[in-house]
């Protein structure tokens, strides 16, 4: 048998807008990756800049490459695309903007077999638009040693915030997409965080690498730039996604969950909260009437007994659809 044929094929999905200064760069990464038999899928999202003729020029210069050219629909559009073309044993997901280390899919593929595990994260760090390093302190990086973890300690992990939502952060075996029906949320910007949860918890086992792999780039036109009033309806949708998730997949993590959930939103700043319900927040009555009834829900999974800090219960009061006695 031929000796490419016994290695896993590994997908990688790069979503394509308005990123021309940084694409090949982030192209040029993955080309340069050690393991070799990859499918390198460019979906261009209808990039009105030299991105499509760039796309295209790489596909000429490697067989591994696929253009696919759509209209513009978001990144989960882009990236649902990807996936959907995606023949590979193993997915990964690398944004446009950013680039990859070239050990990244080798180091892996490396650790799924030692520790037999489909699902692998790894560390990260953070650059400027120019590439130079800058100073971050992630807490998914808070660790020196290799974690193989069960899908519940690590769903446990995610809802504490101690692993982010990034997809570019872990490469997963294709049966954790393709065998449950996964699809990103199109038309959000937290699509992320709405869907991690339906990737480890499909997984059979996990490992964390304490390799820094993937560096993101901060820049000004990025999707996510700060928390403000508009992305707290994405938070809360991206929330609400997965909490329906962890109840029907992994129901002994619900009081586990819902006391994360609104001990984060508690801790947001009450008046950004107040003026987002009331002015910022463009969401219809039936979106509104679904974020308050899952608070209470996620406060009936608590139970009485459960204990939440006052600024967290002043805050929660507010998504529960209470009025300032002074309004």
């Amino acid at each position: 048998m031929d000796t490419a044929a016994r290695e896993p094929l590994v997908s990688i999905v790069i979503p394509v807008y308005g990123v021309e200064k940084y694409l090949d760069e982030a192209v040029g990464s993955v080309v340069a990756q050690t393991y070799r038999r990859l499918e390198i899928i460019l979906v261009d999202d209808g990039s009105k800049d030299n991105c499509p003729a760039m796309c295209d020029a790489w596909a000429a210069k490697d067989d591994r490459i696929r253009v696919i050219h759509q209209a513009n629909g978001g990144l989960s559009a882009a990236r649902n695309t990807g996936l959907a073309a995606a023949t590979g044993d193993w997915i990964y997901f690398l944004d446009s903007d950013d680039c990859v280390e070239p050990g990244l899919v080798e180091s892996c593929l490396a650790a799924a077999y030692t520790h037999d595990a489909d699902l692998v994260m790894f560390r990260f760090d953070t650059i400027g638009e120019l590439g130079q390093r800058l100073k971050s302190q992630y807490r998914q990086n808070d660790y020196d040693d290799v974690q193989v973890l069960t899908p519940e300690e690590t769903l446990r992990k995610q809802l504490q915030f101690e692993i982010e939502g990034y997809f570019w952060a872990f490469m997963a075996a294709a049966p954790i997409y393709r065998d449950h029906a996964f699809s990103f949320p199109v038309g959000r910007k937290i699509e992320d965080l709405a869907r991690i949860c339906n990737v480890i918890g499909e997984a059979h086992q996990v490992v964390r690498i304490p390799e820094t792999l993937y560096h993101y780039r901060l820049r000004s036109g990025s999707i996510m730039r700060g928390w403000n009033t508009e992305m707290l309806g994405d938070w809360l949708e991206a929330a609400h996604d997965r909490a329906n998730y962890i109840s029907e997949r992994h129901p002994q993590l619900i009081p586990f969950m819902a006391f994360q959930t609104l001990t984060f939103l508690g801790n947001i700043e009450p008046e950004m909260i107040r003026q987002s319900l009331l002015y910022g927040l463009k969401l219809d009555p039936d979106s509104q009437r679904r974020y308050r009834e899952r608070v209470n829900e996620f406060l009936d999974e608590l139970g009485e007994s459960a204990k939440l800090p006052e600024r967290v219960r002043r805050t929660i009061d507010l998504l529960r659809g209470e009025r300032d006695k002074d309004r």
